[in-house]
């Protein structure tokens, strides 16, 4: 059995922690008409500034040709736009318009406030209090980072 505090194992764990903490905020409803994984791939954009679409393939690990219907749909409403890549006439960098990084703010807001939900509802004021001081612990993290 692996010890619960070794570096690898609480790794393991907070990333498993992670991923269904989205999940849990993603299930409770879809924000406007959008799928998940155009709401995905807006968030990669605003994080990014600039991706081909082989490059947000990668990073939602699907395939090039599923997130070129993505990309196409995200084009058409108005909130991607693709440009030629000044140092390679051949690739299309995709960047966010106005209106997708208003629709991605959008979408934050309304999984913020399923975020305080899903805390207020699940969790007990002592089971808050201790999430707080684990967070409090883990900020160390991006302290040592600046």
């Amino acid at each position: 059995m692996s010890n619960p505090t070794d570096p690898e194992t609480l790794a393991d764990s907070i990333s498993d922690m992670l991923a269904s903490l989205r999940r849990a905020m993603r299930s409770g409803r879809q924000i406007g008409d959008l799928p998940p994984r155009h709401e995905a791939a807006l968030a990669w954009l605003r994080r990014k500034r600039q991706l081909t679409t082989a490059q947000l393939a990668r990073f939602e690990q699907i395939t090039p040709q599923s997130m070129g219907v993505v990309v196409a749909e995200l084009v058409e409403r108005g909130l991607v736009v693709k440009t030629k890549d000044p140092e390679d006439g051949r690739r299309e960098l995709l960047t966010l318009t106005d209106a997708g990084a208003a629709t991605v703010n959008r979408t934050d807001e309304a999984r913020h406030a399923d975020l305080i939900e899903l805390l207020a509802t699940r969790l007990t004021e002592t089971e808050r209090d201790t999430v707080a001081r684990g967070l409090a612990v883990l900020m160390k993290i991006e302290e040592d980072q600046k």
